[in-house]
């Protein structure tokens, strides 16, 4: 596979129906052709023949993901889409791998959408991935298409159904959008050779982890941050599953009070599952576990809210706070999962507030609720598991220093400071 800019064609792939949407998939076709790369037209049609015939057809998608063309041929068409979204999941990183193609364009409604992210989704971070779509507007929900990858979502504008006014200069775009990316850059993540830290933020918790990042960065280690509102732990886990994180500054366990009571960060199951099952070293501290965020549209499913301390974090959602019940339930959960670890861990557990409304005499303070977290941490958490009480918020610069002094001491502790140091990217 031949690298990034050094002018050298690449191989862009071209997920489309082609009894439906032939006449755009050939546009598409062929102005990458026109820019100097390769087009590889991937054929998913479910409905009629084809148009023309595509470079892979959906016989060879479908098998890809397991299942017989004729009998996918046979089923409702809700089955047949989900059929050929598990062959394109199969197939594309598999040409990936084989080096048939460097990036993915994909273009459609509601049907080629599902089916073209699917392919898209399978693909490591870095490689180019766009999807030209009818669905990127209005009230849609696109953590089912992007998932945890770097997917650019195009709107089409019009319905991609022709060549016209709109579509033309929607299509030329894509085209020298994928073209550019896949020719410019197009590199995916590389596993590298020295440890990268992992760490979690909200705009709550924003000024402590990032004063805290900056002191870690200052030691000349990589951090990479996640924003933990429902997609950004489940990167953090998936990253540590990549191997790409290799020692854990997860300061923001909000995710695990959605995980338990719902609320607008929904989206993570098993935050804190990764780093045990990989044996990871880790500092912790439950920032914002002290409250649950919900939709204002939703409050009906929260009878309560009103009696709880409550503040809007933004025009329509609140952050309410949990009652101390809840509060414990969570502090069990996160001493079990940090029990399932067999590499050292801390825990950090600033008494001035988890949240950044919530210091003594701010609107979130309830201390009660905390008291009742940090108890449950406390009888919860294995003996050689520390709580470190910091005589700050989370946001102070107290707690910074003290987090990445933990983080620090931990990863000496464990051999990987001087790695840091002196590795480098393989």
């Amino acid at each position: 596979m031949s690298g990034p800019g050094n002018g050298g064609k690449r191989i862009i792939a071209v997920i489309g129906s082609l009894d439906t949407k032939g006449r755009e998939v050939l546009y598409v076709k062929e102005g990458i052709s026109r820019l100097g790369h390769v087009p590889l037209v991937i054929d998913v049609s479910v409905n009629r023949e084809p148009s023309f015939a595509g470079d892979i057809g959906p016989q060879e998608v479908a098998q890809a993901g397991g299942a017989s063309w004729p009998q996918v041929r046979l089923k409702e068409k809700r089955e047949r889409i989900m059929a050929m979204a598990r062959g394109l999941a199969a197939l594309v990183p598999a040409l990936y791998r084989e080096g048939r193609l460097h990036a993915v364009l994909s273009l459609g409604g509601a049907q080629n959408t599902t089916m073209g992210t699917s392919g898209m989704r399978a693909l490591p971070v870095g490689v180019p991935k766009l999807m030209v779509s009818t669905m990127a507007s209005g009230q849609r929900t696109f953590d089912p298409l992007v998932g945890t990858r770097d997917l650019t979502i195009m709107h089409s504008v019009a319905d991609v159904a022709g060549i016209n006014v709109i579509t033309r200069p929607v299509m030329d775009n894509a085209v020298a959008a994928i073209c550019g990316m896949a020719e410019r850059a197009g590199r995916p993540i590389v596993t590298p050779g020295r440890p990268v830290i992992g760490a979690t933020m909200l705009g709550v918790t924003n000024d402590g982890v990032a004063a805290a990042v900056d002191l870690l960065e200052q030691e000349g280690l990589e951090v990479v941050t996640f924003h933990a509102s429902g997609v950004g732990g489940r990167c953090l886990e998936e990253s540590v599953r990549d191997g790409i994180v290799s020692a854990v500054f997860d300061l923001t366990l909000h995710e695990i009070v959605c995980e338990l009571f719902g609320g607008f960060s929904c989206g993570v199951t098993g935050r804190l599952t990764a780093a045990a099952e990989r044996g990871l070293p880790q500092v912790v501290c439950p920032g914002a576990a002290d409250v649950v965020d919900w939709a204002e549209a939703a409050l009906a499913g929260l009878p309560d809210w009103q009696s709880r301390p409550h503040i809007y974090q933004h025009p329509t959602v609140l952050h309410l706070k949990l009652h101390p019940a809840e509060a414990a339930r969570v502090g069990e959960v996160i001493a079990s999962r940090l029990n399932a670890n067999p590499a050292p861990s801390v825990v950090l557990f600033p008494v001035r507030g988890l949240h950044q409304l919530s210091y003594p005499g701010g609107p979130l303070w309830k201390p009660e609720t905390d008291a009742a977290l940090r108890g449950a941490l406390q009888s919860g958490l294995r003996p050689d598991i520390p709580i470190v009480d910091v005589d700050a918020n989370i946001n102070d610069p107290a707690f910074s220093q003290a987090a990445a002094s933990a983080m620090i001491r931990l990863m000496i502790d464990v051999g990987l400071s001087r790695a840091s140091k002196e590795g480098g990217d393989r």
